[in-house]
């Protein structure tokens, strides 16, 4: 059953909801000088893509930085043109998946983005319509790991983080949110997601053919 005293269901973007590549694409990149968990921890840990996604920086900076940083022949323009690639919108069904949750649970969105990927997401996939709200880091000035981030989105929505359930594909994030004492579920694509929500009988049933 699901918990009772949850009533918001907050949700990462990137590797959830949404078709992000980045991990499997500097994977590709990097033409096998990293492994997808080397991959990984270095968008966690890059000072440049915190600044990117913190509203720091418009991506000049974040492009020139990483080219530098991973050793890559390229132009600062050329990177920052792959790594727009990199995200492919949502994952079919995902909205619709959203949709079926039980009306008694309010659902929100929380992305460590940028000013690049945003507005696509936003303006040309719509990932915010079913949600209350969609909160963007370089909107917010905090992202995720950082408990500033959790702390932003539960006073915008009036609620403690004990009351949020939070669902994202990053180990690192799924610590972060216990460490205020947020439930949290860790949880790679659609399907992970789908049997997550089911599991705590969040989901109204599909309506019989």
């Amino acid at each position: 059953m699901a918990e009772e005293r949850v009533e918001v269901l907050l949700f990462d973007a990137g590797g959830v909801l949404v078709d992000w590549r980045g991990t499997s694409g500097l994977v590709e990149l990097m033409q096998g000088r990293f492994d997808a968990e080397q991959a990984r921890r270095f968008w966690m840990g890059f000072a440049a893509l915190t600044a990117f996604e913190t509203g720091d920086d418009d991506g000049a900076d974040f492009a020139r930085e990483a080219v530098e940083a991973l050793g890559l022949d390229m132009t600062p323009q050329a990177l920052l043109e792959v790594f727009d690639g990199w995200m492919r919108g949502p994952y079919p069904g995902a909205l619709e998946l959203i949709e079926r949750i039980r009306p008694a649970y309010r659902r929100a969105v929380l992305s460590n983005t940028n000013p690049v990927h945003w507005p696509r997401l936003i303006d040309d996939y719509r990932l915010d319509a079913p949600f209350e709200r969609a909160f963007a880091s370089h909107q917010l000035g905090a992202r995720k790991p950082d408990a500033e981030a959790y702390r932003r989105v539960c006073s915008e929505l009036g609620v403690e983080p004990s009351r949020v359930h939070f669902f994202d594909d990053n180990p690192e994030c799924i610590e972060g949110a216990h460490a205020l004492g947020m439930p949290a579920t860790q949880v790679r694509g659609l399907e992970e997601l789908r049997e997550a929500l089911a599991a705590l009988d969040v989901l109204e049933p599909l309506a019989a053919n």
